[in-house]
């Protein structure tokens, strides 16, 4: 997260900060992106960079959160929309997503970070897990989140689920978010080979997979499959 001398500096600095770094971070990923292109496009000094970041790590992921602020909120609206069904709910989750995301304005930025996506990037952008936050915003923040959490958990009717307690239904939730995550992956690999990759298909790969985490994949042999 930034350091309170970039909460302090005026709107119109953060915001040439802001669009500098998703210029830069839509061109390439992480990896690849340069803090000189950054601080050159926003028009400050290397100095005044590590003033306001740690590094441009921070920067990224503060990015991301910027756009993804809502996220947690989606979840519990699609969860309140099927009526506590956290698999339904799952589903419509991603059925309002999946083509802003592969084909919205921030689809190059989406694309960079799928792509390159590894097991330690995943838990920096899942919408429970939160990084370390300078002092002055971090009770907020927690308390914002506790809340949040708090909310979502009770939106699931766990009548409807084989977990024992809310340590499993975590776990579940991040499952959920794991598949959500590959099957935009995925997609984004079939968009690179194929720009005219039909984004439904997506949708259907991901019913699909949901599916079988609600239903289970196995049947006796000598059973049909409907």
């Amino acid at each position: 997260m930034p350091t309170e001398t970039f909460f302090h500096l005026p709107a119109e600095k953060q915001k040439r900060i802001m669009n500098a770094a998703k210029k830069e971070f839509s061109r390439l990923p992480l990896k690849e992106a340069s803090i000189a292109t950054i601080i050159k496009e926003a028009e400050i000094p290397r100095g005044s960079f590590y003033q306001y970041f740690e590094n441009k790590e921070d920067l990224y992921y503060y990015y991301f959160h910027t756009l993804k602020s809502d996220s947690q909120r989606d979840l519990i609206r699609s969860i309140q929309h099927e009526e506590g069904d956290l698999f339904a709910g799952f589903e419509w989750y991603f059925s309002r997503m999946i083509e802003e995301v592969l084909k919205g304005k921030n689809a190059n930025f989406y694309r960079n970070l799928f792509l390159s996506m590894d097991y330690r990037s995943f838990h920096k952008v899942m919408p429970e897990i939160h990084k370390k936050m300078n002092k002055a915003h971090h009770q907020e923040r927690q308390a914002t989140r506790k809340k949040e959490q708090t909310e979502f958990l009770s939106e699931i009717d766990k009548d409807l689920l084989k977990v024992n307690d809310d340590h499993e239904l975590k776990l579940l939730v991040q499952l959920l978010m794991h598949t959500v995550f590959s099957t935009i992956t995925e997609a984004y690999r079939h968009l690179q080979a194929d720009p005219a990759y039909d984004v439904s298909l997506a949708m259907s790969d991901f019913n699909s997979k949901v599916r079988w985490l609600r239903d289970g994949a196995k049947k006796e042999r000598g059973e049909t499959h409907d």
